[in-house]
């Protein structure tokens, strides 16, 4: 659970062996929020034991409610495809549900938000549920389902606000060096703008005027390429997924959606890669301030 304390103040923390809740309060709102992260387990019985104790916690801790994960359980049959389908866990889960005084937006997005690594069957476990007051202090908030490209399961995406985060600066990253063309760059830059003495007497010149324009003009080519690969690759396993909530899929399509999910997972690691060094960028600029948000192995 991430949160920014200039926007929420942390009052308490509760833990439990299947969620963790804390409370405290935001900023320009005067009710304290709640927020539980929920994983809930596949056992009749402690799914049971785990309302009762969700259901204690919400009584004691007082103001706006947000409860989201896995729940392992949907509200009616038709939120199972091909899956075995519980009536008596069901009609305990929505008697929680009801008995908490916890509503569901709307989701967009898909249908279900959990499928087998084959496509073979899926359900709607993942879920978002919030208190009456939550609801109408943000009757149009918008829950949608996000595509599921690394995991079996859909990030679930509840917006209240629109955000704009900025332009993004300018970073020469480590896994920039291994993609190909990044040497020719770099020759390229010192052939064409330095030769002998002037190396060593225009090197920090050199790195941030030529390298920079020119490793920028790459990089975003390399860009454009990359994230068409990569969008092509998330259209197509996503068609795939939603093909697979009406039928059968043919063995082709199954290796498809592999192959598919292959190049995004491989987009991804990448990604993490540059994080990591991003993280250890801030951490020697910032200290220990930065240190509770990252942590590399």
């Amino acid at each position: 659970m991430i949160w920014d304390p200039r926007v929420v103040k942390r009052i308490d923390t509760v833990k439990r062996e299947y969620f963790v809740a804390i409370s405290g309060s935001i900023e320009g709102i005067e009710e304290n929020l709640n927020v539980c992260n929920v994983y809930v387990p596949n056992d009749v019985q402690k799914k049971t034991t785990v309302w009762k104790e969700l259901s204690w916690l919400k009584q004691r801790l007082q103001g706006l409610w947000l409860l989201a994960g896995d729940f392992n359980e949907v509200r009616v049959e038709e939120d199972r495809m091909n899956s075995k389908f519980d009536a008596y866990g069901e009609m305990v889960f929505n008697k929680f549900i009801a008995d908490a005084g916890l509503l569901e937006y709307h989701m967009s997005g898909s249908r279900f938000t959990f499928m087998t690594e084959s496509g073979s069957s899926m359900s709607k476990i993942d879920r978002i549920l919030v208190c009456d007051t939550f609801m109408n202090k943000w009757p149009c908030a918008k829950l949608e389902a996000l595509p599921r490209h690394l995991s079996d399961h859909n990030p679930l995406l509840l917006s209240c606000t629109a955000k704009d985060y900025g332009p993004v600066p300018f970073r020469l990253y480590n896994s920039w060096l291994s993609k190909e063309g990044m040497d020719d760059i770099i020759k390229s830059a010192i052939d064409n703008h330095v030769n002998g003495e002037d190396w060593m007497k225009n090197m920090g010149a050199l790195l941030k005027k030529k390298f920079k324009i020119k490793i920028k003009e790459w990089r975003k080519a390399e860009k454009e390429k990359e994230e068409k690969e990569v969008f092509k690759a998330k259209k197509r396993v996503e068609e795939i997924e939603l093909k697979a909530e009406k039928q059968k899929l043919k063995e082709e399509e199954k290796e498809e959606r592999v192959k598919g999910r292959l190049i995004i997972r491989n987009h991804e690691k990448q990604k993490i890669a540059d994080l990591k060094q991003k993280a250890k960028i801030n951490w020697a600029r910032l200290g220990d301030e930065n240190s509770g948000f990252f942590f590399t192995r």
